[in-house]
C-alpha cells in the first residue's frame, strides 16, 4: 500500500511539473554579422552622402530635410574625428517611428539593439564604421520593405542576428 500511495504521488508532481509553464527563454539578440557594404557600389553612395559635419549638426539636417519631404536612409559616423555623414532620400516617407544610433561599443550596440527590438521596431543595418563604432537604423515593420529596398540599390544588406 505504501508503495501504491508512493508511486501515486511520484505520478502526480511529475505531471504538475509537466503542467507548469516553461520558463520564458532568453530573448536577448546579438549581431552575428553586421550589414555588408558593398564595395562595387561605393563611388555612387560617395556621390549621394552629405559633407562631413558634426553628429550634432547632422542632427539639424535630418529635420531640415524631412521636413522637405526627405529621409534619412543611411549614415556613417566617424568616431576619430567626431564626424557624421548621410545619405537621405526623396523616394520614401516613413509613416511609422525610426531611430538611428552611433554606438562606440559592440556591448552598448548590442544593448540599444535589444532594446530597440523590444520596442517594436525592426533593424534595417548595422554597420560597423572605420573608428571601430557601430551605426544603426530601426524603423517600424510597416517600413522595413521600403527601406530594405532603397538599402539593396545602395549595396547595403541585412545585418545577421541571432536569438
Amino acid at each position: 500500500m505504501k508503495t501504491t500511495t508512493h508511486l501515486a504521488w511520484i505520478v502526480f508532481s511529475l505531471l504538475i511539473v509537466a503542467l507548469m509553464p516553461a520558463q520564458a527563454k532568453d530573448e536577448t539578440v546579438r549581431l552575428s554579422y553586421p550589414s555588408k557594404v558593398e564595395s562595387s557600389k561605393g563611388k555612387e553612395r560617395e556621390k549621394l552622402f552629405t559633407p562631413w559635419m558634426s553628429y550634432d549638426a547632422l542632427r539639424i539636417q535630418v529635420e531640415e530635410k524631412r521636413a522637405k519631404g526627405e529621409q534619412i536612409i543611411y549614415f556613417e559616423y566617424n568616431g576619430s574625428i567626431s564626424q557624421a555623414r548621410a545619405i537621405f532620400v526623396n523616394k520614401l516617407k516613413l509613416n511609422g517611428p525610426y531611430s538611428r544610433w552611433y554606438m562606440a561599443t559592440e556591448q552598448a550596440m548590442e544593448d540599444k539593439l535589444n532594446s530597440e527590438i523590444k520596442g517594436g521596431l525592426q533593424t534595417a543595418f548595422v554597420v560597423r564604421n572605420l573608428s571601430g563604432g557601430y551605426t544603426m537604423l530601426f524603423v517600424s515593420p510597416q517600413d522595413m520593405t521600403a527601406v530594405r529596398a532603397q538599402l539593396t540599390t545602395l549595396g547595403i544588406g541585412e545585418p545577421r542576428l541571432k536569438k
